[in-house]
Protein backbone atom coordinates (compact mmCIF):
# COMPACT_ATOMS: atom_id res chain seq x y z
CA UNK A 1 0.00 0.00 0.00
CA UNK A 2 2.62 2.33 0.53
CA UNK A 3 4.39 1.22 -2.29
CA UNK A 4 1.69 2.15 -4.09
CA UNK A 5 1.12 5.73 -2.66
CA UNK A 6 4.75 6.08 -3.31
CA UNK A 7 4.98 5.26 -6.94
CA UNK A 8 1.67 7.68 -7.07
CA UNK A 9 3.81 10.72 -5.74
CA UNK A 10 6.92 10.15 -7.36
CA UNK A 11 6.75 9.11 -11.29
CA UNK A 12 9.90 9.45 -11.63
CA UNK A 13 10.89 6.74 -9.24
CA UNK A 14 8.39 4.44 -10.52
CA UNK A 15 10.65 2.51 -13.05
CA UNK A 16 12.50 1.43 -10.48
CA UNK A 17 9.97 0.26 -7.61
CA UNK A 18 7.60 -0.93 -10.25
CA UNK A 19 9.95 -4.28 -10.50
CA UNK A 20 9.43 -4.62 -6.91
CA UNK A 21 5.62 -3.89 -6.80
CA UNK A 22 5.46 -6.38 -9.39
CA UNK A 23 7.55 -9.12 -7.05
CA UNK A 24 5.18 -8.04 -4.48
CA UNK A 25 1.93 -8.47 -6.17
CA UNK A 26 2.86 -12.01 -7.11
CA UNK A 27 3.61 -13.24 -3.73
CA UNK A 28 -0.07 -11.76 -3.16
CA UNK A 29 -1.21 -13.60 -5.35
CA UNK A 30 -3.06 -10.54 -6.77
CA UNK A 31 -2.79 -11.33 -11.13
CA UNK A 32 -4.84 -8.13 -11.90
CA UNK A 33 -2.17 -6.39 -10.01
CA UNK A 34 0.09 -8.01 -11.90
CA UNK A 35 -1.21 -7.16 -14.90
CA UNK A 36 -1.65 -3.56 -13.90
CA UNK A 37 2.05 -3.35 -13.56
CA UNK A 38 2.51 -4.46 -16.72
CA UNK A 39 0.05 -2.28 -18.56
CA UNK A 40 1.70 1.02 -16.57
CA UNK A 41 5.04 0.12 -17.63
CA UNK A 42 6.50 2.81 -20.15
CA UNK A 43 9.24 0.81 -20.67
CA UNK A 44 9.50 -2.41 -22.37
CA UNK A 45 10.09 -5.36 -20.35
CA UNK A 46 12.74 -7.12 -19.57
CA UNK A 47 12.34 -11.47 -20.76
CA UNK A 48 12.21 -11.98 -16.84
CA UNK A 49 8.98 -9.35 -16.50
CA UNK A 50 7.33 -11.17 -19.05
CA UNK A 51 7.90 -14.83 -17.35
CA UNK A 52 6.01 -13.55 -13.84
CA UNK A 53 3.52 -11.88 -15.88
CA UNK A 54 2.62 -14.63 -17.47
CA UNK A 55 3.02 -17.04 -14.93
CA UNK A 56 1.13 -14.69 -12.21
CA UNK A 57 -1.87 -14.71 -14.48
CA UNK A 58 -1.78 -17.69 -15.73
CA UNK A 59 -0.50 -17.66 -19.60
CA UNK A 60 1.28 -20.81 -19.30
CA UNK A 61 1.79 -20.88 -23.01
CA UNK A 62 3.11 -17.12 -23.13
CA UNK A 63 5.17 -18.21 -20.20
CA UNK A 64 6.19 -21.47 -22.19
CA UNK A 65 7.60 -19.49 -25.52
CA UNK A 66 9.45 -16.88 -23.03
CA UNK A 67 11.48 -19.99 -21.05
CA UNK A 68 12.03 -21.34 -24.42
CA UNK A 69 13.31 -17.70 -25.68
CA UNK A 70 15.73 -17.75 -22.34
CA UNK A 71 16.74 -21.20 -22.97
CA UNK A 72 18.24 -20.47 -26.44
CA UNK A 73 20.09 -17.13 -24.76
CA UNK A 74 21.37 -19.07 -21.85
CA UNK A 75 21.09 -22.58 -21.64
CA UNK A 76 23.25 -23.52 -19.16
CA UNK A 77 20.85 -21.63 -16.72
CA UNK A 78 18.67 -24.56 -14.98
CA UNK A 79 15.87 -22.21 -13.86
CA UNK A 80 15.18 -21.83 -17.55
CA UNK A 81 14.63 -25.54 -17.70
CA UNK A 82 13.25 -25.60 -14.80
CA UNK A 83 10.37 -22.83 -15.76
CA UNK A 84 9.79 -24.63 -19.22
CA UNK A 85 8.97 -28.04 -17.73
CA UNK A 86 7.02 -26.09 -14.91
CA UNK A 87 4.75 -24.86 -17.74
CA UNK A 88 4.54 -28.33 -19.88
CA UNK A 89 3.19 -29.47 -16.65
CA UNK A 90 0.86 -27.29 -15.90
CA UNK A 91 -0.28 -27.10 -19.92
CA UNK A 92 -0.95 -31.53 -19.45
CA UNK A 93 1.76 -32.00 -21.51
CA UNK A 94 3.42 -34.79 -19.28
CA UNK A 95 4.85 -36.72 -22.35
CA UNK A 96 6.76 -33.71 -23.63
CA UNK A 97 7.90 -32.81 -20.16
CA UNK A 98 8.98 -36.05 -20.19
CA UNK A 99 10.91 -36.79 -23.03
CA UNK A 100 12.73 -33.36 -22.64
CA UNK A 101 13.46 -33.97 -19.04
CA UNK A 102 15.27 -37.32 -19.88
CA UNK A 103 17.04 -35.15 -23.11
CA UNK A 104 18.52 -32.75 -20.66
CA UNK A 105 19.18 -35.09 -18.20
CA UNK A 106 21.44 -37.18 -20.74
CA UNK A 107 23.17 -33.83 -21.49
CA UNK A 108 23.45 -32.34 -17.82
CA UNK A 109 23.41 -35.48 -15.04
CA UNK A 110 24.77 -33.06 -12.34
CA UNK A 111 20.99 -31.41 -12.74
CA UNK A 112 19.72 -34.87 -11.79
CA UNK A 113 18.23 -33.71 -8.27
CA UNK A 114 16.55 -30.69 -9.95
CA UNK A 115 15.07 -32.35 -13.17
CA UNK A 116 14.34 -35.96 -11.89
CA UNK A 117 11.18 -35.05 -10.24
CA UNK A 118 9.47 -33.93 -13.22
CA UNK A 119 10.32 -37.15 -14.45
CA UNK A 120 8.23 -38.80 -11.75
CA UNK A 121 5.85 -36.80 -12.02
CA UNK A 122 4.98 -36.96 -16.05
CA UNK A 123 5.77 -40.97 -15.27
CA UNK A 124 2.87 -40.94 -12.73
CA UNK A 125 0.78 -38.82 -14.82
CA UNK A 126 1.15 -40.85 -18.10
CA UNK A 127 0.84 -44.15 -15.82
CA UNK A 128 4.26 -45.41 -16.83
CA UNK A 129 5.17 -47.67 -13.61
CA UNK A 130 8.02 -49.08 -14.69
CA UNK A 131 9.55 -45.34 -16.11
CA UNK A 132 8.30 -43.97 -12.48
CA UNK A 133 9.90 -47.19 -10.61
CA UNK A 134 13.37 -46.09 -12.49
CA UNK A 135 13.14 -42.55 -11.41
CA UNK A 136 11.69 -43.07 -8.04
CA UNK A 137 15.64 -44.66 -7.27
CA UNK A 138 17.20 -40.93 -8.34
CA UNK A 139 15.21 -39.13 -5.88
CA UNK A 140 16.07 -38.08 -2.45
CA UNK A 141 14.38 -41.29 -0.46
CA UNK A 142 12.12 -40.93 2.10
CA UNK A 143 9.30 -38.96 0.69
CA UNK A 144 6.30 -40.25 1.39
CA UNK A 145 5.15 -40.69 -2.33
CA UNK A 146 8.23 -42.33 -3.29
CA UNK A 147 7.45 -45.09 0.12
CA UNK A 148 3.69 -45.31 -0.73
CA UNK A 149 4.23 -46.15 -4.65
CA UNK A 150 7.28 -48.28 -4.07
CA UNK A 151 6.09 -50.36 -1.77
CA UNK A 152 2.63 -50.31 -2.68
CA UNK A 153 1.57 -48.91 0.96
CA UNK A 154 -1.88 -47.65 -0.20
CA UNK A 155 -2.98 -47.17 3.38
CA UNK A 156 0.12 -44.49 4.02
CA UNK A 157 -0.91 -43.52 0.64
CA UNK A 158 -4.29 -42.56 1.41
CA UNK A 159 -3.58 -41.19 4.99
CA UNK A 160 -1.13 -38.79 3.56
CA UNK A 161 -3.98 -37.83 1.33
CA UNK A 162 -6.13 -36.92 3.75
CA UNK A 163 -3.26 -34.70 5.38
CA UNK A 164 -3.34 -33.01 2.43
CA UNK A 165 -6.60 -32.30 2.29
CA UNK A 166 -6.59 -30.99 5.54
CA UNK A 167 -3.78 -28.79 4.89
CA UNK A 168 -5.77 -27.16 1.58
CA UNK A 169 -8.65 -26.59 3.78
CA UNK A 170 -7.67 -23.54 5.62
CA UNK A 171 -6.27 -21.82 3.11
CA UNK A 172 -9.90 -22.41 0.95
CA UNK A 173 -11.95 -21.29 3.33
CA UNK A 174 -10.34 -18.10 3.66
CA UNK A 175 -10.37 -17.48 0.17
CA UNK A 176 -13.77 -18.09 0.46
CA UNK A 177 -14.44 -14.89 2.49
CA UNK A 178 -12.78 -12.68 0.23
CA UNK A 179 -13.52 -11.34 -3.00
CA UNK A 180 -12.48 -13.26 -5.76
CA UNK A 181 -13.14 -15.98 -3.91
CA UNK A 182 -13.48 -18.58 -6.35
CA UNK A 183 -10.16 -17.44 -9.03
CA UNK A 184 -8.36 -16.93 -5.15
CA UNK A 185 -9.15 -20.21 -3.97
CA UNK A 186 -8.96 -22.00 -7.63
CA UNK A 187 -5.98 -23.56 -7.09
CA UNK A 188 -6.73 -24.88 -3.68
CA UNK A 189 -9.55 -26.71 -5.43
CA UNK A 190 -7.27 -28.21 -8.32
CA UNK A 191 -5.31 -29.76 -5.73
CA UNK A 192 -8.29 -30.92 -4.00
CA UNK A 193 -9.80 -32.73 -7.01
CA UNK A 194 -6.28 -33.78 -8.03
CA UNK A 195 -6.15 -35.87 -4.41
CA UNK A 196 -9.88 -37.15 -5.07
CA UNK A 197 -8.36 -38.57 -8.13
CA UNK A 198 -5.50 -40.10 -6.39
CA UNK A 199 -7.50 -41.98 -3.76
CA UNK A 200 -9.53 -43.43 -6.51
CA UNK A 201 -6.85 -44.77 -8.39
CA UNK A 202 -5.10 -46.54 -5.05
Amino acid sequence: MYLELSIKNNQESSRLQLAFLQKLYILLDEPDGVAGVAASRQEDPTLHDLILGHEATGQLQDAFSCYERAVNVKSDTISHHRGLLRCLMGLDQSNTALTYATGLLNERPEWSNEINPFRVESAWKLADWDGLSEFLKSLVSGTWQQISITNKQHTVLLFQCKIVRTQQMGPLSAASMENGAYQRGYSHILRLHMLTDMEKAV
